[in-house]
């Protein structure tokens, strides 16, 4: 009877992490900066446009988190707390999504179900700055890069998505099957 229920424990302790890895997709994503702006004395300023290209690795890690590589660099994402719900930006007057958008694109309920990962760190040329993810569906991630540079206030929003064919293409070895029906 205690191995049932050692292993009925066990079994409900590894749900939760495998529910949330199930939420968030993995695997190669093309990543560009989509919309930001600079912030000084009360006033935004739209960031130039940035059509660079970049391939990003997002891998599910065991802790919950998520471990990003590029260009050979690895950052490693913890999951927030409260999810969606324990960020605050303002996006108003600007082209970013908005944390109802994050929500919408999710279907859920309460932003606090909405998975995100963070961390701060140290970035070339910015200093320190907080990186955010949060899943857009199944194939793709919204990212914000935040620093605080002098009396500024920078936000850069990120668009990840695997971009790899179109979406209704069929599975490699579909067409094998299919020739033999």
């Amino acid at each position: 009877m205690f191995k049932l229920l050692a292993t009925l424990f066990f079994l409900i302790c590894l749900t939760p992490p495998l529910m949330a890895a199930a939420e968030a997709p993995h695997g190669a994503f093309k990543v560009v900066n989509t919309e930001g702006f600079v912030q000084e004395d009360g006033r935004r300023t739209p960031l130039p446009v940035d059509t660079a290209i970049a391939t990003v690795s997002i891998v599910h890690q065991e802790n919950g988190g998520l471990s990003l590589t590029v260009n050979g660099t690895q950052i490693d994402l913890f999951p927030l707390e409260n999810g969606l719900a324990a960020l605050q930006w303002n996006a108003d007057g600007t082209s970013l999504l908005h944390a109802v958008d994050i929500q919408a694109f999710q279907d859920k309920a309460n932003s606090k179900d909405v998975p995100a990962w963070g961390a701060d760190l140290a970035w070339p040329g910015m200093g320190m700055v907080r990186l955010v993810l949060l899943p857009l569906g199944a194939n793709a991630y919204t990212g914000f890069l935040i620093s605080h540079p002098g009396s500024k206030t920078v936000v850069r929003q990120m668009e990840f998505r695997k971009a790899f064919g179109p979406a209704n293409r069929p599975a490699p070895g579909a067409e094998a099957e299919n020739k033999g029906s």
